[in-house]
């Protein structure tokens, strides 16, 4: 089972954007999965349907442990809350759900919308968020969904428990305490905030898209920059446990940050070359890295390219990644209608 957060910031409507770095989209969602080791939230980037995304664009390069699936098209966020149970969110066509892996797909009967973005709290509640105003819950696995039609186009989705959660939309932030089926503006966060997660009722930390990477300590009451970061961070995880204090941060400029002290101060780590970064971490010096061409694996400083899928253009390209606690193994979506499958060798 992933033990961590994952969070993702996107909206699929435009282009000519900005997202997670790559400079030809726009960035606007958060996906996520929370389970009990860290917390992540990842890429900011603009989604939308594409009639051209057929699995074009040149021959993948498979390292040991990778396979390819054929999934549907236009799907842009994965998270699996253990090895065998997994979602996707499809733009137009709704959530699918696994029950082996990522080796066959079902359309469950979440209302068809535009889905951006996936966040489970545990195996047994979820939610899919959608530019669209949509809003679908499940509380038994996947099994079943009810969807709730809302005020507020989504970005991105995270909730603490089964009552409390934030979202970024495009009219600014906005925060639940009845498990999603009211919301309200949270009046003194950026109105740009494009990603938010916390770590804990107090402390959390959100993306915008001019404003740079702010955290709050009081609950979402006032936000503050964060020092030593780029102005655009794309992903970011935070560990528990013993390793409460500890995360990792990716930003435009490729470095893998790393804190020691819950994000008071952060190091530069290796680069990763590309643009658009998603990632899992098992710790902060060991994980999967994503661009929009390929996965890399992080071993302390070595950094080993183990996945190449050239981009069919701008916009059909590796959108969404996620890895179990000890990336034994992980899940890679092409919007072009391929999931791509890592089991440890």
């Amino acid at each position: 089972m992933q033990q961590c957060q994952k969070n993702n910031i996107f909206n699929p409507l435009m282009n000519n954007c900005m997202v997670n770095g790559f400079k030809a989209l726009l960035f606007v969602t958060v996906t996520g999965i929370m389970a009990a080791s860290c917390v992540k939230g990842d890429n900011p980037i603009q989604r939308y349907e594409d009639p051209r995304n057929q699995g074009q664009g040149g021959v993948p390069v498979l390292g040991p442990g990778w396979s390819k699936v054929t999934i549907p098209l236009n799907s842009y966020d994965v998270v699996f809350v253990n090895d065998t149970l997994g979602f996707l969110a499809s733009f137009r066509d709704g959530v699918y759900r696994s029950t082996n892996g990522g080796e066959t797909w079902t359309r469950t009967n979440a209302q068809k919308s535009d889905y951006v973005n996936l966040f489970f709290l545990n195996e047994k509640y979820g939610w899919a968020v959608s530019v669209t105003k949509d809003i679908a819950k499940t509380t038994d696995s996947g099994k079943t969904w009810a969807t709730t039609n809302t005020s507020y186009e989504f970005r991105d989705v995270f909730f603490r428990d089964e009552n409390n959660g934030y979202a970024s939309t495009y009219q600014g932030l906005i925060k639940t305490t009845d498990g999603g089926v009211t919301w309200a503006l949270v009046p003194n966060a950026p109105k740009d905030v494009t990603s938010v997660y916390f770590i804990d009722e107090q402390n959390g930390f959100c993306g915008t898209e001019a404003n740079g990477y702010r955290q709050t300590t009081d609950g979402g009451s006032s936000f503050t920059p964060v020092n030593g970061l780029p102005n655009e961070v794309f992903t970011t995880q935070f560990f528990k446990g013993t390793d409460a204090q500890k995360g990792v941060v990716v930003g435009s400029d490729g470095y893998v940050n790393k804190t020691t002290n819950n994000g008071a101060t952060w190091t530069k780590g290796p680069k990763i070359k590309g643009d658009y970064f998603d990632f899992n971490f098992k710790d902060i010096d060991n994980g999967f890295v994503m661009t929009i061409n390929n996965v890399f694996k992080v071993e302390g400083n070595t950094v080993t390219n183990v996945l190449f899928r050239p981009a069919a253009d701008r916009n059909v390209h590796f959108w969404e990644c996620d890895f179990n606690a000890d990336l034994t193994r992980g899940w890679v979506v092409y919007n072009g209608g391929e999931l791509y499958r890592y089991v440890k060798p």
